[in-house]
């Protein structure tokens, strides 16, 4: 609900621009930056405000101009300008009892004059005791601001963008290992597959490339037709493993580096938690330093060594980090902002940027990424999966009707059956033997691939990643980042217009 002074709110137009020129990206990155210099106006019209009631000066503004100044400090100031008055000339009385009565009259007038003196004093005395405690007493709770504010930041903002990092850590740490577990499979996919290939060509060459083609028994033509079948099929099989699931291994080993990536940029993010804490840490000893200097100041207590620590070491210091604070402010504003926006319909901002860089994927790993997006939702049309499971069927239901119906015969009858001598046909048999066992090793890899590509696998991850540590920690954190920082801002702001309460109070006493 921040301001965008007429510009759109909807972050998927930005990630619309990001491949080329947009104006509703253009918009929506001056309607967040618009909104984040409210705060760059602010310290503006603030410090302008400083200024002026420091030219307005201590007679106008009192306090605010940045001094406190007993009343008599002033009168004195003014009067000791002038160098001094000559003393008047008194004349003689015309006679001595016209001067007893003069005196008389006269000291009657003094003791009455003193008493309303005496009382103005007081009341102005107590005045301005009055104002000097609201300025200390303001000063001091601006500074307990300050400190209650630096301990938010990190106990809030800090500990949930740790939180969402680690989370981040652990999702992409499970990514990469189901990516490798899938990826040792496809491997092996391609490993029994070339098994196969391998034991079927060892079979035609140990029965001397007779596949059972010379024999006149009943189960000879069946035996011949389901091999040569089961050939047909294999390469067929090897032919679309060999296109489709390098690619498939390809696409699955570009998402491990991108994940390693991304991973490795979020562990060079710890340095961010190691500066917060030294931050916060100096925040408080600077403002306890300065709630020290105000107790000092109250006890009258000002000599050269209060001096230089106040005006050459606390004051630049405090300004160094007011600056911080209205960075720090803004900058967590702006991502506070926009992932805000982009947690409204994350599924559809992220599904938006993979479809702009959908030609960087060369197998059907991207139609999963997308249903794993989706909750489910939108089922991939993954012709190719199916395709090879289908394939492995075929291949496992032809291989197993051909080994079954060997495997029920005795070697001379296979001889018979087949007219080959001994050796073939015991070849023969080991071989469908090896060939049922490995087609039902290659369709049980492949169902595990297919369990693991399952939106049960992926999904929970991808919710992890973006709706708890992104949406959920990551956003919430830098909300705290960003509210606590603004409040660190205008605490420290409100110090510098009751910096008053950190000075001693300028007595008469006091002016040389």
């Amino acid at each position: 609900n921040f301001p965008r002074f007429g510009h759109t709110n909807n972050i998927a137009s930005l990630a619309s621009g990001l491949s080329g020129s947009s104006d509703t990206a253009t918009s929506y990155i001056v309607g967040i930056c618009g909104g984040a210099m409210l705060i760059l106006a602010i310290a503006l019209v603030w410090g302008m405000v400083i200024i002026g009631l420091q030219i307005a000066g201590q007679k106008k503004v009192g306090f605010m101009a940045g001094r406190l100044e007993h009343p008599d400090f002033a009168g004195a100031s003014s009067s000791n300008k002038g160098g001094g008055t000559l003393p008047p000339i008194e004349e003689e009385p015309e006679d001595d009892e016209s001067l007893l009565e003069s005196e008389a009259s006269s000291s009657a007038f003094i003791i009455s004059n003193d008493i309303e003196v005496t009382q103005e004093q007081a009341k102005k005395e107590n005045k301005f005791k009055r104002k000097v405690l609201i300025a200390r007493v303001a000063f001091v709770l601006s500074g307990l601001g300050v400190i209650i504010a630096s301990i938010l930041f990190y106990a809030k903002g800090v500990a949930s963008f740790h939180k969402s990092l680690t989370s981040a850590h652990g999702g992409l740490d499970l990514v990469q290992q189901i990516a490798y577990k899938t990826i040792n499979m496809t491997d092996n996919a391609i490993y029994e597959k070339n098994a196969l290939l391998g034991t079927l060509k060892t079979t035609k060459e140990d029965t001397g490339g007779r596949l059972c083609d010379g024999g006149a028994g009943p189960y000879a033509q069946e035996i011949q037709n389901g091999l040569a079948e089961f050939a047909s099929e294999v390469e067929e099989l090897s032919s679309m493993i060999d296109d489709n699931i390098g690619a498939f291994g390809n696409d699955l080993r570009e998402l491990v580096t991108i994940t390693e990536d991304v991973n490795d940029k979020l562990y060079s993010a710890e340095i961010f938690f190691g500066i917060a804490v030294a931050i916060t840490v100096m925040i408080n000893v600077l403002i306890l330093a300065m709630l020290g200097q105000t107790y000092f100041s109250a006890k009258g207590v000002s000599n050269c060594c209060t001096k230089f620590i106040t005006n050459a070491i606390l004051w630049p210091v405090f300004s160094f980090f007011l600056v911080l604070a209205w960075i720090f402010a803004t900058l967590f504003l702006v991502t506070s902002l926009a992932g805000s926006d982009f947690c409204v319909k994350p599924d559809v901002v992220v599904e938006g940027i993979l479809r702009k860089h959908q030609d960087k994927f060369s197998s059907a790993i991207f139609q999963f990424i997308i249903y794993y997006i989706s909750g489910c939702k939108v089922k991939p049309a993954n012709s190719e999966v199916e395709a090879i499971a289908d394939q492995i069927g075929l291949a496992v239901g032809t291989v197993h009707d051909v080994s079954e119906a060997m495997m029920g015969m005795s070697i001379p009858t296979l001889q018979g059956e087949c007219g080959l001598d001994k050796a073939a046909a015991t070849a023969l048999e080991g071989g469908a033997e090896l060939l049922h066992n490995g087609t039902h090793l290659l369709n049980k890899g492949w169902i595990e691939v297919r369990t693991l590509l399952e939106c049960k696998t992926f999904n929970p991850v991808y919710t992890t990643l973006v709706h708890d540590a992104f949406c959920i920690d990551a956003v919430d954190g830098l909300t705290w980042l960003y509210s606590s920082a603004f409040a660190m801002f205008i605490f420290s702001m409100l110090m510098i217009m009751f910096r008053a309460g950190l000075y001693p109070v300028n007595h008469p006493s006091a002016k040389p």
